[in-house]
């Protein structure tokens, strides 16, 4: 994740980045992210704090996997050594999540659909059953 900021002269900043595991139960969770950002030169910093912005991670799916494929097909080992990070605080998170599967969705949904044709046969029984005995 990415957490990105606005100040009030709408200068945007990259406060920091940070990642989580998702659960694998569905339910209501709480998690706390860690987050942190590339340290910068005292330069940058100055340049950052006057007249905003600051230093990004160009390609995050670097961040995540130790190779991948460039745009001509090639293979690269991505190398982060000397990459000086610094603490960027913690994210509160609050996540409901919910599994879907399709094929016991449409069991259940087949279910579902069965009772209702046979309460919808109950009642025409009854309905039937009344009319009869009106008829009498």
């Amino acid at each position: 994740m990415q957490v990105n900021s606005v100040d009030s002269w709408n200068r945007h900043r990259v406060e920091g980045y940070g990642s989580c595991r998702l659960p694998a139960e569905p339910g209501y969770h709480k998690m706390t992210v860690e987050t942190w950002r590339p340290r910068a030169s005292l330069d940058s910093e100055i340049h950052s704090f006057f007249l905003g912005g600051s230093v990004r991670i160009q390609k995050l799916e670097e961040l995540v996997r130790t190779q991948y494929i460039d745009g001509n097909g090639y293979s690269d080992v991505v190398n982060r050594f000397g990459l000086e990070t610094e603490d960027a605080g913690r994210i509160n998170i609050n996540i409901n999540l919910c599994n879907q599967d399709i094929i016991s969705r449409r069991v259940n949904r087949h279910h579902f659909n069965m009772i209702k044709e046979q309460e919808k046969l109950q009642t025409r029984k009854l309905v039937m059953k009344y009319t009869l005995d009106v008829k009498k």
